[in-house]
């Protein structure tokens, strides 16, 4: 294979493996449901002692990931019309070359 087609051949799988890919990243963790055990020692460790400080829970709120439509699908969506417009390109080239105009 000419070196042109290997990298367009690259390009392709690069390609490919990008658009199967990004399913796989926007997914969000699912932690619902899940909870956490906590332990308790059985004695008190210092006899007469409380906490120092009594801090409240702080609760954790779920952040969307907001990359994932604003960010990932416009850059693959350029990537792809750039890919696109280089093979136009370099097949055309490669045409012009082939073929001459006789007048």
């Amino acid at each position: 294979m000419k070196s042109t087609h290997r990298l367009v051949l690259l390009s392709l799988i690069a390609v490919l493996v990008i658009i199967v890919a990004s399913p796989a990243l926007a997914t969000e963790d699912s932690t619902e449901g899940e909870t956490t055990a906590t332990t308790v020692a059985a004695e008190q460790i210092s006899e007469g002692e409380g906490p120092a400080i009594d801090a409240p829970e702080v609760e954790i709120e779920e952040q969307a990931q907001p990359w994932t439509a604003r960010f990932i699908y416009p850059v693959l969506l350029v990537i792809t019309i750039v890919l696109i417009g280089w093979i136009v390109i370099a097949y055309n080239r490669k045409v012009r070359h082939r073929y001459e105009v006789v007048s």
